[in-house]
């Protein structure tokens, strides 16, 4: 096989990048500086994510919402607000910047003098003029962890409606969360109630979607293991495993870093319960049957 390597064209010759072409990237921010040029709803918005994300925000704006102070007074030393207008040497420190004046002028200008300096920018008020954009974000919550979501479109509007029903139909129909990388512990959820897999909470399914062990009295239903991955480790206590080795088969799982699954009758639910205190396992117990009368 021959690989060949062209010269890079001089700049000039280049054809022009399209504007945000797209590629979806999440950027550690923790400890380090992102400047937020505007001072206004938009920009206390987007401190406030950068805040969550770790970032050390620092504001610059000749007028400030009250919005934003308050959130300076919340955020301590993590926040600063510079009161007075945007210069060129503002971008000296920053690893981001997220400019939102209001003013098209004052706003192509710091785009276009991050553009110099290669410093990721993202323009609120025209996402042309950025070199980034920030994504609508959204979440679903597993016992690994947060799997999170990020819907990025021309259209901000639609992407947070995108975000919003990705994660309505990953929380009722949980397919695909499951974690791949083996965490050191392990986690163990008993569900009371019943094995049935149309009869189950949501939340409980979203349990079983999760773990890489599915522990259930008898046989389990058909119709939950063909919504579950095949190399899910199902286990029927009586008839793969005795009752009393139920208790230290599931700690010797969770110290080997699986998430799993325990479903159990409710009338024996306390039983068992105990069984697994004795075993030395933390777990944490989730109702298992929709209420039919409710």
């Amino acid at each position: 096989m021959t690989i060949a390597f062209a010269d890079a064209a001089p700049a000039a010759e280049r054809p022009a990048a399209p504007a945000l072409d797209g590629l979806p990237l999440t950027v550690g921010l923790s400890a380090r500086e992102v400047l937020v040029v505007g001072a206004g709803p938009v920009s206390v918005r987007r401190a406030e994510t950068f805040l969550e994300a770790g970032a050390v925000v620092r504001v610059v704006a000749p007028r400030v919402d009250p919005a934003m102070a308050d959130l300076a007074a919340r955020a301590g030393a993590r926040l600063v607000v510079v009161a007075r207008n945007f210069r060129a040497s503002d971008l000296d420190t920053p690893w981001m910047v997220h400019v939102a004046t209001g003013d098209p002028v004052v706003d192509a200008e710091v785009a276009a003098l991050c553009e110099q300096r290669r410093i990721w920018c993202v323009a609120a008020g025209d996402a042309a003029l950025g070199s980034a954009r920030v994504p609508a974000r959204t979440a679903v919550s597993t016992p690994a962890g947060l799997v999170r979501i990020a819907v990025d479109s021309s259209d901000p509007r639609r992407s947070v409606r995108v975000g919003r029903l990705v994660a309505r139909s990953l929380a009722t129909a949980p397919a695909g969360l499951r974690a791949r990388r083996r965490p050191e512990a392990g986690w163990l959820v008993l569900v009371g109630g019943c094995g049935d897999g149309d009869l189950l909470t949501v939340r409980a399914r979203r349990f079983v979607h999760a773990a890489d062990v599915l522990v259930v009295d008898g046989a389990a239903d058909p119709g939950l293991l063909a919504e579950i991955d095949d190399d899910v480790e199902v286990i029927e206590v009586g008839s793969t495993l005795p009752v009393d080795a139920v208790a230290r088969v599931v700690a010797a799982r969770c110290a080997a870093g699986h998430g799993v699954v325990r479903i159990v009758a409710a009338d024996t639910l306390a039983d068992r319960a105990r069984d697994l205190r004795a075993a030395g396992v933390e777990f944490e117990i989730v109702p298992g049957v929709i209420d039919g009368g409710a």
